[in-house]
């Protein structure tokens, strides 16, 4: 699946989950600006709207009931109590009941309290509604204390023109409240007042007194009417609610602060919700990008890796190794910047060694030219010398010594070229199918016969139990052997013993050349293979000069081939070439 696919459906995917998100928060707030209306209402008309609520709100487990407390707190708000019958009238649950109000009910003395047949010192609301297969019965008792102060306010008041003159108790009582008697006509227009703080109606219609009436917290006033038929007038007495001044109107009504406060906390949280999208996004989709910037300027100053985090991991990887979720989706893209990475180093490793093969060719050119022409200058010049007389035997001496240098420098000449010819990847000119017993022991005797130490040192050859052939080119592995007899018998003591053996292992053909002489420590053994380190004088061979394990090794590698050393101070040598075996018909 291509990068575009990935991000689309990804970004799909999130927004699905926004939304479900969304719609879940748009339904709770829904519901919870439902409940709140229902406690609002509840508030307002207790007898009706609130034990519905409170009926609704019961949870049930097992035998035990529990009552929201909340509304419970309306009730002991509103200066009433609350208790819940069962089918025999018996009182299962009360709150804030006084001490006069029965434990049981009869059936006809419930009827007659409720209906008022009966005297009884509360008003009664009677509530019985069904849930979850159980009768719940609640009774709503409260003391109706506006209609006994109304009942007070009309009988002991008296008009003044337009002033109502109150006993001085009664004075103190509504002063204390804040509240203030009206006294209107039957068209509403106000007759005489006490107590009216300034703001206050002074006339009503028709709908403005029944929605006063019934919504005080609209208004933030409790209005109490009576109606004298006889007269047409009606008496009014309004009283602020807890939190509001006399004769001000609320800003905002109830049910109003409720929308604001949900339609607020929803735009709020949908907010917070796409910030957190918008971070989220940055960092799984904007991370992985910044990663990549990056890593593009670490290649521009050179440096050919990933960008890493703590404990030197790469960015994009898990400590397992594998790709962290939010770069899978531009896994094509960190791919392509991996290959771009590897390819580059590549490049500095291969100008790197193409430096270093230069700096060692100027070194090795001039340390192995320098000491050979030093040689051959110097007997030129006293050849060329005037006052002095060579014999003619002094004369071919001198040849000799310039002969055997120029000798040794043609040969490294055509070992350097070798070598670099081999590094640049020069195959044999042509291979074919070698039989490594009978090569191996001409060669051995080849190599070794022509070397000054092979007098005072023994090499033998250990023959494999049946033919071994390999794909070589034969001029190749003449001189591999004898660059590797050479380096064996040139720094050793004399008198060692060399063993050379071919054997075989599965589909491998191995040539072992093995010494018991000193040895050599671990560095020499990590560099062996390097020109010029372990280099000898002018007047070796050249198979025992600094290039003869690295035309050796390279060599070999040339025909397919590997070699390895294994060594130790003491220990002696052994040198292992293996190759792929071939059919001697190929």
């Amino acid at each position: 699946m291509s990068v575009n696919w990935r991000l689309a459906l990804r970004l799909v995917g999130w927004l699905v989950v926004v939304g479900a998100v969304l719609l879940g928060l748009a339904t709770g707030t829904v519901l919870w600006t439902i409940d709140r209306f229902n406690r609002i209402e509840a508030a307002r008309q207790f007898d009706s709207s609130g034990m519905y609520s409170i009926v609704q709100s019961i949870q049930a487990d097992g035998d035990s009931l529990t009552f929201d407390a909340e509304l419970l707190e309306l009730v002991r708000q509103s200066g009433g109590w609350l208790q819940r019958i069962d089918e025999r009238g018996e009182v299962t649950h009360s709150f804030f009941a006084p001490p006069d109000v029965p434990a049981r009910y009869g059936p006809g003395e419930l009827t007659a309290y409720w209906l008022g047949s009966s005297p009884f010192p509360y008003q009664l609301f009677l509530w019985i509604q069904p849930k979850n297969g159980v009768i719940h019965t609640l009774i709503y008792g409260v003391k109706d204390t506006d209609n006994e102060l109304m009942e007070r306010l009309i009988r002991e008041s008296r008009q003044e023109g337009s002033a109502l003159i109150l006993p001085e108790e009664l004075v103190r009582e509504l002063k204390s409240s804040g509240s203030w008697l009206q006294l209107v006509d039957k068209n509403g227009s106000e007759l005489a007042f006490f107590n009216k703080p300034e703001g206050a109606m002074g006339s009503y219609n028709v709908e403005e007194m029944v929605l006063r009436a019934v919504y005080w917290d609209r208004y933030g006033t409790k209005l109490v009417t009576r109606y004298d038929a006889a007269s047409g007038r009606t008496w009014a007495l309004s009283s602020p609610l807890p939190g509001n001044e006399p004769g001000k109107q609320p800003w905002i009504t109830p049910e109003n602060r409720v929308l604001i406060q949900s339609i607020g906390a929803l735009i709020s949280a949908a907010l917070l919700l796409f910030a957190a999208m918008a971070i989220w996004f940055g960092h799984r989709i904007g991370s992985p990008i910044v990663h990549v910037m990056n890593w593009v300027r670490l290649l521009g100053r050179g440096v050919y890796a990933e960008p890493t985090g703590a404990g030197g991991i790469a960015r994009s990887r898990t400590r397992q190794g594998g790709r962290k979720r939010k770069y899978k989706v531009y896994e094509e893209v960190i791919r392509s910047m991996e290959s771009l990475s590897d390819a580059l180093r590549r490049n500095e490793r291969y100008r790197t060694d193409a430096e270093r093969l230069r700096e060692e060719w100027v070194a090795g050119v001039s340390h192995d030219l320098k000491t050979p022409l030093s040689s051959i200058v110097g007997y030129a010049h006293m050849l060329e010398a005037e006052h002095y007389s060579w014999t003619p035997e002094e004369v071919r001496s001198f040849a000799k010594v310039i002969l055997d240098k120029s000798s040794y420098l043609e040969g490294l000449v055509n070992d350097l070229t070798l070598t670099y010819r081999l590094r640049s990847g020069v195959a044999a000119p042509s291979m074919s199918p070698v039989e490594m017993n009978g090569f191996m022991d001409a060669a051995l005797r080849e190599a070794a016969a022509g070397h000054p130490g092979y007098e005072a040192s023994i090499v033998r050859f250990k023959a494999a139990e049946r033919p071994v052939y390999i794909l070589a080119y034969a001029p190749w592995m003449q001189r591999i052997v004898d660059n590797l007899v050479a380096n064996a018998l040139t720094h050793n003591r004399k008198g060692i013993l060399l063993e050379v053996a071919v054997k075989e292992n599965g589909e491998e053909a191995i040539i072992e050349f093995a010494d018991d002489g000193k040895g050599m420590d671990k560095e020499t053994v990590e560099r062996l293979f390097e020109r010029y380190y372990r280099g000898t004088d002018t007047d070796s061979r050249p198979e025992g000069t600094g290039l003869g394990m690295a035309v050796a090794k390279a060599l070999t590698e040339a025909m397919g081939g590997t070699i390895g050393v294994a060594s130790g101070i003491g220990r002696g040598t052994t040198i292992r070439l293996c190759w792929p075996r071939t059919d001697a018909e190929e």
